[in-house]
């Protein structure tokens, strides 16, 4: 079913985003990285793709959605210097060595998983990351608003907030960023594998 919602959602996918800031919170995730080579869990359309090789940074999207990985190789034909790949594959077993990546991105992918398979994707982040691993993510925060107000601004998805403790136990050092985004609920997180 979810594969079938994503098919039907990204003709649309990155206006609808657009008009809530997404693409600038994710931009910013992601500003001050000038060199290597970033993953991108859950890329959809590639929007983090532009920017990236714009700057010379290749760039590796990864997407389960075949209307996703479509969009996002038609969009990335015309971006550059960076490299660009845009590969169909599912987050819970990535298809990459050890130490692949640079930075392993992921923005609104983990908060849609069930608890077992994110544990499985965070620990497949660690794996394939040469140290650095950034979120914008649903976050557990103490100043995060009642799941009510979580509910109505995530109406489309499950409402599955990330515990920092799922970050530690994946083997990363994590940071959250600045205040919580989009009525509270989505936070910046920048982690280090120990």
């Amino acid at each position: 079913m979810a594969d079938r919602r994503w098919t039907l959602v990204a003709p649309v996918y990155d206006p609808a985003v657009a008009l809530v800031g997404w693409h600038r919170w994710q931009d910013a995730l992601l500003v001050d990285v000038t060199h290597g080579i970033v993953l991108d869990l859950g890329c959809g359309p590639a929007h983090l793709a532009k920017g990236l090789l714009a700057r010379g940074v290749d760039y590796v999207g990864l997407d389960r959605n075949p209307a996703m990985v479509a969009r996002a190789g038609r969009a990335m034909d015309a971006w550059g210097p960076g490299h660009g790949l845009v590969v169909r594959a599912d987050v819970t077993s990535l298809p990459f060595p050890a130490a692949s990546f640079d930075v392993v991105v992921a923005t609104g992918v983990l908060g849609l998983l069930a608890v077992p398979a994110r544990r499985l994707v965070l620990h497949e982040m660690v794996r394939v990351s040469r140290g650095e691993v950034r979120l914008l993510e649903p976050i557990g925060r103490l100043d995060a608003p009642a799941r009510a107000v979580r509910s109505r601004v995530i109406a489309l998805v499950r409402d599955r907030p990330v515990a920092l403790d799922e970050l530690v136990e994946a083997g990363l050092d994590a940071e959250v960023r600045g205040p919580a985004l989009l009525v509270g609920v989505y936070s910046m997180v920048r982690a280090m594998k120990r």
